[in-house]
């Protein structure tokens, strides 16, 4: 039995290509014809054309196809398909006739089929698609129907600019209100200074009064 083993990352050419079993696993290219009676893997087929039993891959690419049963990933015929019994593609198939008994499918471009039944299959979404398809539908919703605006958060105002803005608003000649920090201490407050002066004191600590040097202001008054 002949076989042909393309590995995975490899890239193998032939100008015609006839064995048995062809597994492909990297990438095949024939510029002429393909003629085997199974080929499988998940790798990449280019051919002019392919005469097969069974066709089993990922990505097959060819001008015309004549076989019994095809199943891949995705499917590219420029020209002709021809399945006598089946053919099943999961992601996508372009082709320009296709002729089978049945034809299932998930996306399609083929310009004239004849087949006596065909199946389209729904694709399940993956995450991406969950977040596209969520991403649209928030879009449509706040376009036609004004969404659910949430106000932002008021946020609080700085002290110094609170301060600020009731100085600019203040009358002219209005002197602005003392904060209650900068208001007469009570007398609690004066006997608990008392207390830590008195305390300095008695570990030795001295205190003088000193005067305010005058300004040149002053000395010239």
């Amino acid at each position: 039995m002949k076989k042909v083993f393309i590995p995975k990352g490899e890239i193998v050419t032939h100008n015609c290509l006839f064995t048995d079993r062809v597994i492909v696993k990297g990438v095949l290219q024939i510029s002429g014809k393909l003629v085997a009676r199974e080929i499988v893997g998940g790798g990449v087929i280019e051919a002019r054309e392919i005469v097969c039993d069974d066709i089993r891959a990922d990505h097959v690419t060819a001008d015309f196809i004549t076989a019994r049963r095809i199943a891949v990933n995705k499917l590219f015929v420029q020209f002709e398909c021809r399945a006598s019994e089946a053919v099943a593609v999961r992601d996508y198939v372009t082709a320009g006739y296709m002729n089978t008994g049945k034809l299932s499918l998930t996306l399609s471009d083929i310009q004239s089929c004849d087949a006596d039944e065909v199946i389209t299959l729904k694709r399940k979404s993956g995450m991406l698609g969950l977040l596209w398809a969520s991403w649209w539908r928030s879009l449509f919703l706040g376009l036609f129907y004004g969404g659910e605006m949430k106000k932002p958060r008021d946020k609080k105002k700085p002290v110094e600019a609170t301060k600020a803005e009731a100085s600019a608003h203040a009358p002219i000649g209005e002197i602005p209100a003392v904060p209650a920090a900068l208001a007469a201490p009570d007398d609690a407050t004066i006997d608990k200074l008392i207390e830590i002066l008195t305390s300095l004191l008695k570990h030795g600590y001295r205190f003088s009064k000193s005067e305010v040097a005058p300004t040149g202001e002053e000395k010239a008054a």
